[in-house]
């Protein structure tokens, strides 16, 4: 009896050391002193290539809030992070027509990288006492057409992955302007308790209406001094509904929505180091 018992413990040992150790909590986001947004990780600023973890680790490196990235999903249901070509394209594939491994084979980045996935970028981004978030961009597919079963699948499996590694708090999406794609993806991400922006030009009712609590709108849509466009930061103020602003380049706009910047969630840049140099010392 003595020898089955002895048996049976070491069996339960055994096992326990083949089966993979599940972190009973994630490390929260530390707080972070600013709403700047890096994007495609900075990697102009940086000299790196777009999308890249190189990329990333630059925006962390700064403490910047957020490093934003695109996501395409295989044939394979893997996600890339990463930006198609003109044509719709990563290393000559349509992404939902080949295989991760098939991508990956065509071509490396410029700097060497294997051209990377959700999982490998958010298991560089939760780490102790960053503050970094990802900001993940669902992009629209339009070629070789419109195709929006894609993108919402693509939503789907990241909301899966992040939830599977308790990364709620360490994520934020921003989604193309495609209505349908939108209100997918919406629901998907409401469920699982993480927030979306809708990249879209329409007025701050349309996102009452729809339920839509954040805008993520492109800076030419606009009155500000560069843009005459209908959309200004007071209408989404009024409304309740937040409001973050990209790609913040030109001398008199990032002066525009710095001076503004208390009213704004975020602001996305390719000059991230830039931005922050100017907040700190403005003490902000």
């Amino acid at each position: 009896m003595k020898s089955i018992w002895k048996t049976a413990l070491v069996s339960t040992m055994m096992l326990s050391l083949a089966l993979p150790a599940v972190a009973a909590s994630v490390v929260e986001p530390a707080e972070c002193d600013n709403v700047i947004v890096a994007h495609r990780g900075g990697a102009k600023e940086s000299n790196t290539p777009d999308n890249s973890l190189a990329a990333l680790k630059y925006t962390q490196s700064l403490g910047c809030y957020a490093s934003e990235c695109d996501i395409y999903i295989t044939a394979d249901n893997k996600l890339i992070v990463g930006h198609v070509d003109n044509d719709g394209k990563f290393n000559g594939y349509y992404p939902f027509e080949a295989t991760l491994e098939q991508i990956r084979s065509n071509g490396k980045l410029a700097n060497g990288e294997t051209i990377p996935t959700l999982d490998e970028f958010l298991d560089q981004t939760i780490k102790d006492g960053s503050c970094t978030k990802l900001w993940i961009d669902i992009k629209n597919v339009t070629k070789p057409r419109q195709l929006s079963q894609y993108p919402i699948a693509a939503c789907k499996e990241a909301c899966r992955i992040i939830k599977e590694r308790n990364a709620e708090k360490w994520v934020e999406f921003i989604c193309t302007s495609n209505p349908e794609v939108m209100a997918g993806c919406s629901s998907v991400c409401k469920a699982a308790g993480i927030p979306i922006a809708w990249m879209s030009k329409k007025p701050a009712s349309d996102y009452t209406s729809a339920g839509y609590d954040w805008s993520n709108m492109n800076s030419i849509y606009m009155r500000d001094p560069l843009h005459n466009g209908k959309r200004t930061i007071d209408e989404f103020n009024k409304a309740g509904v937040k409001l973050s602003v990209y790609v913040i380049d030109e001398k008199e706009t990032k002066d525009y929505y710095l001076e503004n910047i208390d009213k704004l969630k975020a602001i996305t840049t390719n000059h991230p180091a830039e931005l922050l140099k100017r907040l700190r010392a403005k003490g902000q």
